[in-house]
């Protein structure tokens, strides 16, 4: 199947053009002449993000820079152009027409995000509250809605990569593309996992390829979701030699399993979402706008009953800005019930190109037991 029957003509066109382009007029640029360099907001194996101000313009953003030891300027431009492509949606990542090199790096210019992102806010093991968690998610839904509308995949769903500015998350953005990539392509299995990635591309040889589909990113949505009102992950990896996940797949295949002791916190409407978006067969995992409909309802249990009844109204769980098209019905918001009964998984960083450490809450999370690395 070609590219052009997968992407919209013109799409695909703006791609290829944008990457041509970028590729024509970047120039090297000495970053102390344009840039007066504020801090670092993070760095990895990939290279590291500055929060500098422009020195023309007066403007504070993120520079992004990309090893040329490791990133090939065809990766480079991909995940900028693409970026810049998705921009205009209101909760991806604003970018500026910005992008150059130095002896050592590509670098690309992208809105700063003062709050950080989500990584920083959830509380371990405690999680999110549904009200907070309802409104973020919603955000994200939108913005996946979107990427997938055009095509593509985000491949990368996870806390790190949804960047927010404030606490209470009222504006949140999907962030980071370098994995993004057309649905339908086929794209190599690197190596190992994490909790993110769906069940059949853990079980993927590593020698082998697989299909860049929207399920892998429904099913990251719904490990996010989880995590976020949880504080903890739902497994360490999506494999039967994985305990937790054992038990899930036990319930999800055979109805009549008791529900997992981790997720006996959540309403029945909530559950269902989850078998909606954790299908363990991709092909029966619904697409990210049917979940909008379960805003409506209750998702965490309450000390007093254990079948709360519906919602009524919220009109603060969402965002003022609502596409047409998408249902979305409001919903009253209760906070959380903790279980003791969730598994033994501390809540921590599996980022595919971060291996920095948090500072907000280094000193908080602790990790219960290794977790491989997907790029």
């Amino acid at each position: 199947m070609s590219v052009s029957s997968l992407l919209s003509r013109g799409a695909v066109d703006i791609l290829e053009e944008l990457q041509i382009l970028t590729a024509k007029t970047m120039e090297k640029v000495e970053i102390t002449k344009q840039y007066e360099v504020i801090r670092e907001l993070g760095k990895g194996t990939y290279g590291r993000v500055n929060l500098v101000i422009h020195k023309a313009r007066g403007t504070k953003m993120a520079l992004k820079f990309l090893r040329k030891k490791t990133t090939k300027q065809k990766s480079f431009l991909q995940e900028y152009c693409i970026s810049r492509y998705l921009s205009a949606c209101p909760y991806i990542i604003g970018m500026y027409d910005i992008a150059f090199e130095t002896d050592e790096f590509y670098v690309f210019a992208q809105e700063y995000a003062v709050a950080g992102d989500l990584f920083d806010i959830i509380p371990p093991q405690v999680g999110l509250s549904e009200h907070t968690t309802k409104r973020c998610i919603y955000q994200v839904a939108l913005a996946l809605d979107y990427l997938h509308n055009r095509k593509l995949v985000h491949r990368d769903i996870k806390p790190e990569n949804i960047l927010i500015f404030d606490k209470e998350c009222r504006k949140i953005k999907l962030s980071d593309f370098g994995m993004t990539r057309i649905a339908g392509t086929t794209e190599k299995r690197v190596s190992g996992t994490i909790p993110y990635t769906a069940p059949e591309l853990c079980e993927t040889s590593k020698h082998s390829g697989f299909l860049v589909d929207y399920s892998i990113d429904v099913w990251a949505f719904g490990v996010l979701l989880f995590c976020m009102m949880t504080g903890n992950f739902p497994w360490e990896k999506a494999l039967h030699s994985d305990s937790f996940y054992y038990e899930f797949y036990q319930w999800q295949k055979y109805k009549n399993a008791n529900v997992p002791s981790q997720w006996r916190r959540f309403t029945s409407h909530a559950l269902k979402m989850f078998s909606k978006l954790l299908s363990i067969e991709p092909e029966k995992r619904c697409s990210i706008k049917d979940i909008l409909w379960y805003f409506g309802k209750t998702w965490l249990v309450t000390k007093e009953e254990s079948h709360p009844s519906e919602a009524k109204n919220n009109n603060d769980v969402f965002v003022n800005i609502k596409p047409q098209g998408l249902p979305y019905l409001n919903g009253n918001t209760l906070d959380s019930n903790k279980s003791d009964t969730s598994p033994s998984l501390s809540f921590s960083s599996c980022s595919s190109y971060e291996d920095v450490p948090k500072e907000s809450n280094a000193n908080s999370i602790l990790v219960s037991a290794p977790i491989e690395i997907c790029v």
